[in-house]
């Protein structure tokens, strides 16, 4: 079972206490730190990261994909930045701002395929609005080798509520013409299979909470695990300590009797195993960074 290092924004993870949140938001949103937690997880047995792209981070990848080879999976659009746009400078301002964060020619190519789409966008249309942004976002992450590519789990679970089916398969469909591999995040695999039906398979890898506890395991453990058990090779478990009330070792030991292709681990789970000197994966010493 493989290891892949979640690197969510910090300020969007829950903690126990105030002060555990301005320490890690605090140190987690400088550049160096980011690469100093993928550094750890490498030596802890991950082999791939997980990040919704935004400056800081972008620029800690960046940098650190020159010296290292860890795979990146991208999560987009940014959703915690654009809400915080759109708050500040509406809807047209918050798309604004991500256009002319764009190179020229990807300028042009966002442009062309906004006038595509004027007719959905100039409805407001869910999807077409998801995938713009989206793609605005690949295009801005120029120098970054993504392997895979993730929508944001707001806009998935949004759209799996309203059973807007097109939005993923047309997902799957482009990010598959950039040479990326889709893939999903969400707390409702059991919706997404009814919702997606076949092209469910579609997904290289779909990310969702699984743990012995049903810790956010949606509509129930035995609903989710019979779901996994029937595509273990694309499934990967997430919030497998069960918002920290089981240790990484037994949260993982679970996933792997489901025999999943592999598991999510936060920069907490990752720090906590490099400082004990053991491997959840390796089941030995750490080697040194």
């Amino acid at each position: 079972m493989e290891l892949a290092l979640d690197l969510s924004p910090p300020e969007s993870k829950h903690y126990r206490s105030w002060n555990e949140r301005l320490r890690y938001v605090a140190r987690y949103s400088q550049p160096e730190e980011i690469q100093m937690a993928c550094e750890m997880a490498r030596a802890v047995g991950v082999t791939a990261v997980m990040a919704v792209l935004d400056r800081r981070t972008e620029a800690a990848l960046r940098e650190f994909q020159i010296w290292r080879e860890l795979s990146l999976w991208a999560v987009v659009p940014n959703m915690y930045a654009f809400i915080r746009d759109l708050t500040d400078r509406g809807l047209v301002g918050a798309a604004l701002a991500r256009f002319l964060r764009l190179r020229p020619a990807a300028m042009v190519a966002a442009g062309a395929n906004a006038l595509r789409e004027i007719g959905p966008l100039a409805r407001s249309d869910f999807s077409a609005g998801a995938l713009w942004l989206a793609q605005m976002e690949l295009a801005a992450a120029q120098g970054l080798l993504i392997r895979r590519v993730f929508l944001h789990p707001q806009l998935t679970e949004i759209a799996f509520a309203g059973r807007v089916r097109g939005l993923f398969t047309e997902f799957a469909s482009r990010a598959r013409s950039l040479g990326m591999e889709p893939g999903l995040v969400t707390h409702n695999p059991v919706v997404a299979a009814e919702v997606l039906g076949a092209d469910l398979d579609a997904f290289a890898a779909i990310v969702a909470p699984c743990n012995p506890k049903g810790y956010k395991m949606l509509p129930n453990r035995d609903a989710g695990e019979a779901l996994y058990r029937s595509r273990s090779d694309r499934f990967w478990a997430s919030e497998v300590t069960a918002g920290g009330s089981l240790s990484v070792e037994a949260g993982l030991a679970h996933a792997r009797t489901l025999v999943l292709a592999g598991a999510m681990l936060d920069f907490r789970a990752v720090e906590a195993q490099f400082r004990a000197g053991s491997s959840p994966i390796l089941g030995a010493a750490v080697p040194p960074v």
